[in-house]
């Protein structure tokens, strides 16, 4: 085998090493507020905001709030504003880290009621 040959295997072997590892690392699965000792790092949890809980910071554009799913309660602080419609939210998916009780969000996907939400049963 020539050394071109031999050097180019060498840089896809590289480049699919390096494409896989940044891959693992990247994923993050949906855990529940009860599983989140166990997996603190980098995941998804899917929660339903407490309206009465939420504070907003517009000095520091810190969102702090309590969400809850089937398994506990859960306080998320999220700095990077308050997202478009957040407060009509019937559930939120909040993406970060676990630490002392808190849930740092660093991305956070809102999830709101559907205009076409009952459409169906108005048909019938």
């Amino acid at each position: 085998m020539r050394f071109s040959s031999l050097l180019i295997l060498m840089l896809i072997l590289v480049g699919l090493a390096f494409t896989v590892r940044a891959f693992v690392e990247n994923t993050s699965p949906y855990v529940k507020v009860r599983e989140l000792a166990r997996h603190p790092r980098n995941v998804h949890v899917a929660l339903t905001p407490i309206p009465e809980s939420i504070r907003f910071d517009l000095r520091t554009m810190t969102l702090t709030f309590e969400g809850k799913d089937e398994t506990g309660t859960l306080t998320v602080v999220y700095r990077k504003g308050k997202p478009n419609n957040f407060e009509v939210a019937t559930q939120v998916v909040v993406i970060g880290d676990y630490q002392n009780g808190i849930f740092e969000a660093r991305e956070m996907l809102v999830k709101c009621p559907s205009k076409y939400q009952g459409t169906e049963a108005a048909r019938r």
